[in-house]
C-alpha cells in the first residue's frame, strides 16, 4: 500500500496553508482539511477529514466489516479519510490483481469505488458536495446546492494538475450502488459482497 503522488501533493498543500486541525479521537494527531476549521464549520468546504489509519486501526476497521474472513485485512484495506459525520470513510483498497484503488465504506452499508484514479478522487472532492458520503453518493447525478464551496481547493487543483472539475459525481463514478442493491458492476461492491457471502 503506497500513498499516491497526488495525495502527497494534496497533503503538502494542506500543510502549507495550515488546513489542519487536532484530532479529538487520536490526541497528538492532526486531520487534513480542504480549508480552515472555520471553513468546515461554516460549510464553505466539503466536510472531509484526512488521516491515514495505522495498521492496527485498519485491522480493527476491516474486522468490523469482514470479521476474520479476509486474512491480513489491514494489507488490503486502509482508511484514509472520514467522508461524513455518520462515520463513513474513504480507503485505499488492494484488489485481487494487486491494483490499489480508492473506495468508500458507508456506515449504512453503501460501498463503491471512488473513481478510477487518485486524480479522479481529487476531482470528485472539487465538485463541492457538502459531504461525499451524503449528497455526493446519495444523489450523484445532482450537482451540489452550493457551487461556491471549495474555491481555494478548486483553484489549487486546476493550477497543480490542469484538470477540469465535473459538474456531478456521476460524471466520475457512473452508477453508484445503494446499500440495498442486489447486483452491481462496481468492482469494490462485488468484492465486498463476495467476502460477505463467503462468510455466510
Amino acid at each position: 500500500m503506497v500513498l499516491p503522488f497526488e495525495f502527497h501533493a494534496l497533503f503538502d498543500w494542506m500543510e502549507a496553508n495550515g488546513f489542519l486541525m487536532p484530532s479529538e479521537a487520536y490526541p497528538g494527531d492532526r486531520l487534513g482539511l480542504l480549508g480552515t476549521e472555520d471553513d468546515v464549520q461554516s460549510d464553505r468546504v466539503t466536510a472531509i477529514l484526512f488521516r491515514v489509519a495505522t495498521g492496527e486501526q485498519a485491522r480493527s476497521n476491516g474486522r468490523d466489516w469482514f470479521g476474520e474472513i479476509v486474512p491480513n485485512i489491514e494489507e488490503r484495506l486502509v482508511p484514509f479519510a472520514r467522508t461524513g459525520g455518520d462515520g463513513s470513510c474513504a480507503a485505499f483498497w488492494l484488489d485481487d490483481e494487486g491494483c490499489q484503488q480508492i473506495v468508500h465504506l458507508g456506515s449504512e452499508g453503501l460501498v463503491c469505488r471512488l473513481g478510477r484514479t487518485p486524480l479522479d478522487f481529487l476531482r470528485l472532492l472539487a465538485i463541492g458536495y457538502e459531504e461525499i458520503s451524503g449528497d455526493g453518493l446519495g444523489a450523484p447525478g445532482e450537482p451540489p446546492r452550493d457551487t461556491l464551496r471549495n474555491e481555494a481547493y478548486r483553484a489549487w487543483l486546476a493550477e497543480r494538475f490542469a484538470v477540469p472539475v465535473p459538474r456531478t459525481a456521476a460524471e466520475i463514478l457512473g452508477e453508484v450502488p445503494d446499500a440495498l442493491a442486489e447486483t452491481s458492476s462496481d468492482p469494490f461492491w462485488r468484492w465486498v459482497r463476495e467476502q460477505q457471502d463467503g462468510a455466510a
